[in-house]
Parts: C-alpha cells; structure tokens; sequence
C-alpha cells in the first residue's frame, strides 16, 4: 500500500485556504451592502406604523410647547409664532423624509466603502501551504510524518477560519444595526420638535453615524492587515505563528471597531 500521500494533505490545506478566502469575500459583500436598495425590503405596515407614531409625537409637542408658550405669555408676536411653527414644519419633513437622510449618511460612507473593497484581496492571498505546513524531509512509515504535519497545522487553519467567523457575524451584526436605525429613524426625528428634547435627536443622529464610519474603520484595518501580513511573510517566510497572531489581532480590531 502506498500510504498517505503529501499531495493529498497539499490539496486539503489549498482547499482550507480558499474556503477562508471565500468566506473574506462573502463578508466584504455583506460590509458593502446597500439597505436602501430593493435587495432589502421591510415589511410597510411597520414603516407605516412607526412614521404614524413619529407624527403623532410631533403634533404632541406642537401642542405642549404652544400651550406652554401661550400659558406664560412667551408668544408676543407673529415672529415667535411663526418660528415656533417652522420648527414643527421643519420636524414633519424630518420624520416624512428619515429614510432619505438615512441613506445619503450611509451612502456617503458607504461609497468610500466599495471602493476600497473592490481593490481589497483574499485574506490569505499572501501565504501558501508552504507558509502553513512545510513538507517533511521523510515521509515515514506509511506517509505518516505528512499525517503528522497535516494534525499539527490544524490548530492554525482552524483559528484562521474562526476569525473569519468573528468577522462574519460582527459584519451581519452591523447590516442589522444599519436597518434598525434606519427603520426607527422618524421617531428620534420626531424629538426635533419638542423643546429639551432634540438632544435626542442630535444624539441618535450621531450614533449612526458612528455605526456608518464602523465599516469605513474596518476595511482599512483589512488593508491594514494585508500590508502587515505581506511585511510577516517577507520577514519571517510567513510562519504560522505570525499567520495566526495577525489574523487574531484582524479579528480583535473587528469587534472592537464598533466602540471607536
């Protein structure tokens, strides 16, 4: 019997590596989605019923702030009256035209996005099998220092894949956040209208921004890893080592991303 052979395990390590790759490109889609194009749709009974809710709050302050302002005699004249009414105009538009500002926020962001990630390449497109097990001088008995080789590089192909996880559901995560604000976006509007409350509206504003700039940070710690990853394997023949402490520290960056 010829045993195991050095070829088959070659092929198992190429096959782990293009599955990371893959799995590196299914994220950039995921990171590059648009919500506000037809690919993802929400159910209209709930835009509808959150868009009604928003209304109804800013008609609820026109009332109280009017009937404060007039119950101590703060309206004097028409200027103050019609201030006061273009700022409620003013927050109806908000909450009638939310979707809109979503999007031009995130597309702002997001355009800088996509063209990053069209120039962006495989994570592992700098390494080799060569870089995760280096083939035995003696096969031994029954090719079984391949086998032995194969085991020991598992560890590593098995990390690379779980950062790549990691990376993945933080990805699909952030696509949910973007959805949810932009679902419930009149309602924080809303609070435009009503006066000590438009803090609110300042900071939900400012938190979506926050989560809009997340993947601008994480596509340039992706080019921040490959030009890292090419300095490793130039130094240090790119070790599985050095393979395996950049990709975790890639991953690490990735979840921490959100609170930047």
């Amino acid at each position: 019997m010829a045993g195991f052979s050095w070829e088959t395990f070659s092929d198992r390590i190429q096959n782990d590596l293009n599955e990371i790759n893959t799995s590196f490109e299914s994220s950039l889609h995921i990171l590059s989605m648009n919500p506000f194009d037809q690919t993802v749709v929400i159910d209209s009974a709930i835009t509808s019923g959150v868009k009604a809710v928003s209304l109804t709050l800013v008609s609820l302050f026109f009332v109280m702030q009017f009937c404060n302002e007039t119950m101590y005699l703060r309206l004097q004249s028409y200027e103050q009256i019609l201030k006061l009414t273009f700022k409620f105009v003013l927050a109806k538009v908000l909450v009638d035209n939310a979707r809109g500002l979503m999007g031009i926020i995130y597309n702002t962001f997001n355009g800088l996005v996509t063209d990053i990630s069209s120039k962006a390449t495989g994570i592992m497109s700098t390494f080799d099998v060569a870089s995760i097990a280096t083939k035995p001088s003696d096969k031994g008995w029954f090719g079984f220092n391949y086998l032995i080789t194969y085991i020991s590089a598992m560890p590593t192909i098995l990390i690379l894949k779980g950062a790549c996880w990691v990376i993945s559901i933080i990805f699909i995560g952030r696509l949910f956040e973007v959805i949810i604000y932009s679902t419930i976006a009149p309602i924080p509007l809303a609070t435009f209208a009503g006066e000590g409350w438009s803090d609110s509206c300042k900071t939900f504003i400012k938190g979506y921004a926050a989560v809009c700039i997340q993947a601008l940070v994480i596509m340039l710690m992706f080019q921040a890893f490959n030009a890292i990853s090419q300095l490793a394997a130039a130094a240090e023949g790119g070790t599985r080592l050095s393979i395996t402490i950049t990709a975790l520290a890639l991953a690490l960056g990735v979840v921490k991303s959100g609170q930047w």
